[in-house]
Parts: C-alpha cells; structure tokens; sequence
C-alpha cells in the first residue's frame, strides 16, 4: 500500500563526501541506530562494512541484529545499559558506554563473570546534561580502577554536541580536552570523539574519530510514497475524515491514499500538508486517518493506482522531507524514524524515483 524508496548510490556518495573532509588518520563511525534512521539497518550496514571503521547503535537488540548478519566491524551501544542488556552486550562483544562510577563497577563484575575483556568508551557530559561523567575527581577515579583491572579495556572516550554554534562547540571543546588530558596524563590512549554529522568538517572538533549520522541518510532522491486508493466526489457543505474538520466550500473531486499515520504519516499535516500526484502538488484536506489521508484533486488527472508522493523532491514542484519536517515543527530525523515497520523499504541505485509515470508500482528495483 506505501513504500520508502531509498536510493543507495545517494547513501554511498554522501559516505564517501563525509570521508573526504577528515584529516588524515581520523576514524569515521557510521551511525546505524533506531535502524538506520527507518532506512533499514541490515541493507546499510552491509552496504557500509567494507567503508568505515566502526558502526554505533543506541541499543542492545540493534547491535544483536547486526552481530547476526556477520557484521565485523566493531559496534558500539551509544546509550547506557542497564544490567540484563549489558551482561549480554559484554558476553556478545559489543563496546559500550560507561557513564558513571555505577555502570563501570556494573561492567566489571559482568566481565569477570564472563571471563572476557569489556571494551568501554568512556561518556564525559561536556554541556548536554544528559549522559555522561561531570566531575573531574569521579572520571580520574574511573581511570584508575580502569588501570587495576584486567577485566576492562579502555576503548575510546567520547562526548556530544548539544549545538552546533561556535561558542557552545568552543566551550564543549574545552571540556573535552580537559578530560583528554587528564586521560593521556593517567597512561591511556584510546579514541577520542566528540564530533558528529553537524560539525564533521570541522577540523578542530574531529579528534581522532567522526560519527556521521544524519548526513549520511540525507538526500532528494529517496521517496516516501503510496497509492491512490478511490476517487470520490464531494458536495459542497460535507465533511471530509474525523470530526468533521473540513468541511467543503464548493463541489471537490477528493482521493484516499493509502498510508496514514500508523506508516508515518505526520498527523500534524492534517489540514496543512501536501503531497505530489503526477507532478502536481495536492493539499491534504481533513484529519489524517491511522491507514489512509484524503487529498484535493479537484482539478487534477487522477486515477485509482496513481502514485503519491508524500515527500521525495524529484521536480520542482515535489515535497522535499524537509518541507514536511518544516510543517511539522520538527526535524527530518523524526519524519525518517517515523516510517514504521510495516511500510516496506526498496532499494534502487540512482534516480529511480524521478519518474513519476513511467516505472510502475510492481516495478522491482535494482537493491
């Protein structure tokens, strides 16, 4: 009934755009969590694994899926674990975040237990207020019990920009070599890293290691689309979908497409949004519905099966992802992580999602 295209090509060319910025020797972490922002995480890392060095997800049953695909590359669990998740992630050979004196103790007695080495990066809170080690005294404490015990290796140490302006990066930036001095000083040397997509370019935030997130996903030529399921007529006066919201000024030709806000359907563009059928922008009319959204095709050539894009700018006059995350108030992250589990993913290779009319909707595309 609705389909996320995702162009590969696209995902490749931005990987490779993003490793061109790195200095010489810098590590780059491809971020595969919340699966692979709704892109699919197995397709991409598989597509990824002979590029990068290292792999992140945020939780424990992330990495498990890729462990099970054969991924070699390390993986690191971005997010604290609790106990049950990481005595599995330790026993599994994942590296995880350490972000307090609680959870490397917790990490101590779970490799002893297993008898095997946990590899930890160690999380510094630099200004975000969300994970991490704060105090000076409890971070050198946590070097030193590091340094007692076989049980743990010393990975990395890593932080995370809450914004990307120059003073809040400067001042983070100086957090952080705080705690890397201080971590060189005690005998360590692991990777540092602080940078993400947003200042990945940026020389003096790249440390000795990048995590490209949503730049790697971003692109026009992936497509979020579905199909037109009736065509109906309207008299003036009636009402269109839940409590009666819109109500018809004049006589309208209206089509039900066939996704809604269980696919990932922003229920904010209720009334708001837009799509593009045929080439020709539509506006959503009425609330949108959990399996379906009703659009204003009075004076357009539509027909039951026509393809509808709810974004993917191919044309000038298509819906860009951004355009949606803009009438939403959000960002794209959240219109990508959206799409839920039931709208199937399609891989192609290049510009597929450009023609509108030509390629019809059994069409298998190149994965």
């Amino acid at each position: 009934m609705c389909r996320f295209v995702i162009d590969l090509k696209a995902i490749l060319d931005n990987f490779s755009k993003a490793k061109k910025k790195l200095c010489n020797g810098v590590k780059i972490c491809a971020v595969v969590k919340a699966n692979a922002y709704g892109f699919g995480a197995e397709k991409i890392a598989k597509l990824l694994e002979n590029q990068t060095d290292y792999f992140a997800v945020a939780r424990l049953s992330e990495f498990l899926k890729l462990k099970k695909i054969g991924i070699k590359a390390p993986i690191l669990i971005l997010s604290p674990l609790l106990e049950s998740d990481m005595k599995i992630a330790i026993k599994s050979g994942a590296e995880i975040v350490i972000t307090s004196t609680e959870t490397l103790l917790c990490a101590i007695k779970f490799a002893k237990e297993y008898q095997v080495q946990a590899k930890v990066h160690l999380k510094v809170d630099t200004g975000m207020n969300r994970y991490g080690f704060k105090d000076v005294n409890e971070f050198k404490s946590a070097l030193k019990m590091i340094k007692r015990c076989r049980w743990i290796k010393l990975i990395g140490v890593c932080s995370h920009f809450y914004a990307s302006d120059d003073e809040t990066v400067k001042k983070q930036l100086y957090v952080f070599e705080k705690f890397r001095k201080i971590t060189i000083k005690a005998g360590f040397k692991p990777i540092f890293h602080i940078a993400s997509s947003a200042k990945l370019g940026d020389n003096s935030c790249q440390c000795d290691m990048v995590r490209l997130g949503i730049d790697l996903y971003s692109s026009d030529n992936h497509a979020f689309e579905t199909q037109v399921l009736q065509i109906k007529q309207i008299n003036c006066g009636e009402c269109v979908s839940y409590g009666g919201t819109f109500r018809a000024e004049k006589d309208m030709k209206i089509a039900v497409c066939g996704a809604g806000y269980a696919d990932g359907v922003c229920r904010k563009l209720s009334g708001v949004g837009k799509v593009t059928v045929n080439g020709k922008i539509a506006k959503i009319v009425g609330r949108i519905c959990m399996d379906c959204f009703m659009i204003d095709v009075t004076n357009l050539d539509v027909v039951v099966g026509d393809k509808v894009y709810i974004f993917g700018k191919m044309q000038e006059s298509c819906v860009s992802v951004c355009d949606i995350a803009k009438m939403c108030d959000t960002i794209p992250y959240e219109i990508y992580t959206g799409i839920s589990a039931r709208v199937k993913r399609v891989y192609h290779w290049g510009q597929y999602a450009g023609n509108f009319r030509k390629i019809s909707w059994q069409k298998t595309c190149k994965s």
